[in-house]
């Protein structure tokens, strides 16, 4: 077992922190995106399935976003194109190997962004945003967010991946509408599964966050480490 922890810069110049862990550094790499005010050591979330996936044999490579967790920069300067910056600069620390990329509702859009023009092995998604215009965001940073994506059609751009995608969803989503992520499936053109959590709003929690956690390490363990 190995747990490394990493500084690295964005474009901006900005120091942000990451944590490589695993039992064999040799094997896939999943890249996690965390969500809007969480972070890569969130012990519910990212934390939580950071262990699954580690003890199913795969190393995760987690990160914060610009003002989040112990990364530097403020909450207000993050942005969704912004983020895709640091998820690309956290790519080059991967290095030149391939991985997979699970992201989370913000993490989720970031993750769409970077699949839809970059090689991954696999894409996993938690109640990720697809439309800025219908996801329940505080009124300036929403304004903020809609403006600098409004020309970006995530629906057209999910018909360029092709890498096999899971979306978990629940269908009582407060935050990010569950039609989105219907959307989303109906768009694309690769391998692809919705699971969708009956009853669950956008802060899953309790039984439904390990079915969710579950399905997404098993599906992690499929792709990346079933040879026919």
């Amino acid at each position: 077992m190995f747990k490394q922890k990493l500084t690295f810069k964005n474009s901006r110049n900005l120091n942000l922190s990451a944590v490589f862990e695993g039992e064999d550094k040799d094997a896939p790499v999943i890249v996690m995106c965390h969500g809007f005010h969480s972070s890569k050591d969130n012990p519910i979330s990212t934390g939580a399935l950071a262990q699954k996936l580690v003890k199913r044999g795969l190393c995760v490579f987690r990160f914060d976003f610009t003002g989040h967790g112990q990364s530097e920069g403020t909450i207000d300067e993050i942005t969704p194109l912004g983020a895709l910056d640091d998820l690309e600069c956290a790519a080059k620390i991967v290095g030149k190997r391939d991985f997979a990329l699970y992201g989370s509702s913000f993490g989720g859009y970031v993750s769409l962004l970077y699949a839809r023009q970059n090689p991954v092995l696999a894409l996993a998604l938690k109640a990720p945003v697809s439309d800025w215009n219908t996801a329940r965001v505080s009124t300036n940073r929403g304004i903020k967010f809609r403006q600098e994506t409004k020309n970006i059609g995530i629906y057209k751009l999910a018909e360029n991946i092709k890498t096999p995608t899971l979306i978990i969803h629940g269908d009582q989503d407060d935050v990010v509408p569950f039609s989105q992520s219907q959307k989303l499936y109906d768009s694309l053109r690769c391998n692809k599964k919705l699971e969708i959590i009956e009853g669950a709003n956008h802060d899953i929690r309790s039984k439904d966050l390990e079915r969710a956690n579950v399905l997404i390490a098993e599906f992690f363990k499929e792709k990346l480490l079933t040879h026919p």
